[in-house]
């Protein structure tokens, strides 16, 4: 029996990722001859970047409680002496290779909320990321992410899809999709651009679909996905353009989260209208050999970040600018017998940017009270959901109730 090729609806499009990612890539040539002023706006509205430290960070090991007596007694090789931390106060220290962090608190541009999590905590990479990607500690599979929520909200009547914008992956993150307001994803700028049906029936079909008049019972789902690919391809060649024209004064350094922050700086300087980017830095899932694996991150970490705001400062940027850190999990308190440590539950975030009220935001948990077997995981005395909706509220302007489905405490942190 021969299957007959069916134009597709908007649902079907949006769920196999067209109008994110997908229509940058499957859209019509010739969109690309019609410009959309849409893609980039003057420059003077905030931007948060969100940046996941993927793995499970282990924050006891960069915001690290040096005079903690159970501190010292459950972790050895793990373990940053009260003569390596940059102290911040009679407690807490950075880690040692956080001096750029050092530099922004002494700005004024740091702050940290020690002990983030959420109720009933998952230890599953995976499952976990599904839940502060949705906002949702209940694990559902909600139709949109956090951010896209927010933007479908906030600018449904202009769902432009630079709004959200994922760099350092070819695939749009969860937390940026959304059910009116498409976001956009990519690995390198460079890359995001129409390359064909690459010999594939099915994205043949769908080619020749987008081509096609938007007529008949299918016209309002083709005339909605031309729209969006229209400006997607347009946000391609804005994204390409501002990137080739970035040329920083500063030194980037030369690692994934490096080249990440360097774009989007780019992007930022040069005034598209993204309210808020994603990206990733990876290897934080620490079992074993932690401390050698874990300095590094920090050195990536602490350059790229000082790097970034360094590059805003110099153009004028750095005021509009919050970025702040998640991660799916922390680490347990005691280090494991391979000299690393397990999935945990709570952990430190941090906020930077001349927009924050520096120092530390809420109450540490404690070291001895914890929950879980084995080497016990930290407490969380602050739910994640708190931190979305400060930065929604506090520095997005969004009401954070109807994005996160109920009212969270906002933290004191933002200016």
């Amino acid at each position: 029996m021969h299957r007959h090729f069916m134009r597709p609806t908007r649902r079907d499009l949006l769920g196999q990722g067209v109008g994110v990612l997908g229509v940058g890539t499957l859209a019509p040539a010739y969109l690309l001859r019609t410009a959309v002023a849409a893609s980039a706006k003057p420059a003077g509205h905030r931007v948060a970047v969100v940046l996941q430290l993927s793995g499970g960070h282990d924050s006891l090991s960069e915001l690290v409680p040096y005079s903690d007596k159970a501190y010292h007694e459950a972790r050895k090789a793990t373990r940053i002496g009260e003569d390596e931390v940059i102290k911040i106060n009679d407690q807490l220290g950075l880690h040692p290779n956080l001096k750029g962090f050092k530099d922004l608190l002494d700005d004024g541009a740091f702050a940290a909320i020690p002990g983030v999590g959420y109720p009933t905590p998952n230890y599953s990479h995976f499952t976990s990321t599904d839940i502060w990607h949705m906002a949702d500690h209940r694990g559902r599979a909600l139709p949109a992410g956090w951010v896209g929520r927010a933007c479908d909200h906030a600018y449904k009547d202009c769902p432009d899809p630079v709004l959200a914008v994922a760099v350092g992956t070819g695939s749009a993150p969860l937390a940026i999709k959304g059910r009116i307001a498409p976001g956009l994803a990519f690995n390198q700028p460079e890359s995001w651009r129409y390359t064909g049906d690459r010999g594939d029936k099915n994205r043949a079909a769908l080619y020749r679909a987008l081509n096609g008049p938007a007529t008949g019972s299918a016209g309002e789902s083709l005339a909605f996905v031309n729209r969006t690919a229209h400006t997607a391809m347009q946000a391609s060649d804005t994204i390409r353009q501002l990137a080739a024209d970035h040329q920083p004064k500063v030194q980037y350094p030369n690692t994934g989260l490096g080249r990440n922050l360097r774009v989007i700086a780019g992007q930022i300087i040069g005034g598209l209208g993204t309210r808020v980017f994603f990206t990733f830095q990876g290897g934080y899932d620490t079992h074993r050999g932690q401390r050698a694996n874990h300095d590094k991150r920090m050195t990536e970490l602490n350059d790229a970040v000082h790097a970034f705001f360094q590059d805003l400062k110099q153009r004028g940027h750095a005021d509009r600018v919050l970025l702040f850190t998640t991660s799916e999990f922390g680490r347990r308190v005691k280090e494991n017998g391979s000299e690393g440590t397990d999935h945990g539950a709570a952990a430190a975030l941090y906020l930077c940017g001349p927009g924050v009220k520096p120092g530390i935001h809420g109450q540490f948990p404690s070291l001895t009270d914890l929950q879980g077997g084995g080497g016990g995981s930290l407490k969380h005395t602050c739910d994640f959901r708190s931190v979305y909706a400060t930065v929604l509220e506090k520095w997005l302007g969004i009401p954070g109730e109807p994005v996160l489905g109920q009212a969270f405490p906002v933290i004191d942190c933002i200016a």
